[in-house]
């Protein structure tokens, strides 16, 4: 879940990495999500570097030793070290990721299926996702038995339940 301290972070960064153009935007988001990812595996990390015991320099010091000082990465984290921000890195990386899909004029969709998608099945609900979104469409696929059949489409905030437990629960309503 994005927050508005997030947002802000995500937005200035973005601004800042598309200003640097196109290889800098790419760089941005690669050493942000490792960073992200790094923060997630460790907590103790996280901690460590939002310390009010330990001084804001040798805080920075640590963050310097374990990712370096080079990129606009490097500096967020710097930032949020300043101002003890450090815990909304994870969601950063994700809004940042936001605003690359959306440069990229891409939408991610999530398919739910209760059998993976063979390749042609997966190309066709591309080519129509593609056409009725007027975006490109990267799908993560995900696959629960539970549905039985049929398909569950995500999107931003869309859902189109197709399954065929949806079916028969709505079958079951219309009986009670």
């Amino acid at each position: 879940m994005s927050s508005e301290v997030s947002a802000v972070y995500a937005n200035a960064l973005f601004s800042l990495a598309s200003e640097a153009g196109d290889a800098v935007l790419q760089q941005t988001r690669s050493d942000l999500r490792e960073c992200a990812l790094l923060f997630s595996l460790n907590p103790d990390l996280t901690r460590l570097l939002s310390l009010p015991t330990v001084s804001v320099e040798e805080r920075a010091g640590i963050a310097k030793k374990i990712f370096g000082d080079e990129g606009l990465t490097c500096r967020l984290l710097r930032l949020l070290i300043d101002h003890g921000r450090v815990r909304f890195l994870g969601e950063i990386a994700d809004d940042f990721d936001a605003l690359m899909l959306d440069y990229q004029n891409t939408v991610e969709v999530r398919v739910t299926t209760a059998v993976p998608l063979l390749p042609e099945q997966s190309e066709r609900l591309t080519a129509a996702l593609t056409e009725k979104l007027q975006k490109s469409v990267r799908i993560t696929e995900r696959i629960d038995r539970s549905i039985l059949g049929g398909v569950i489409v995500q999107y931003g905030d869309t859902r189109i339940d197709n399954s065929v437990k949806y079916r028969l629960d709505t079958l079951k309503a219309r009986l009670s």
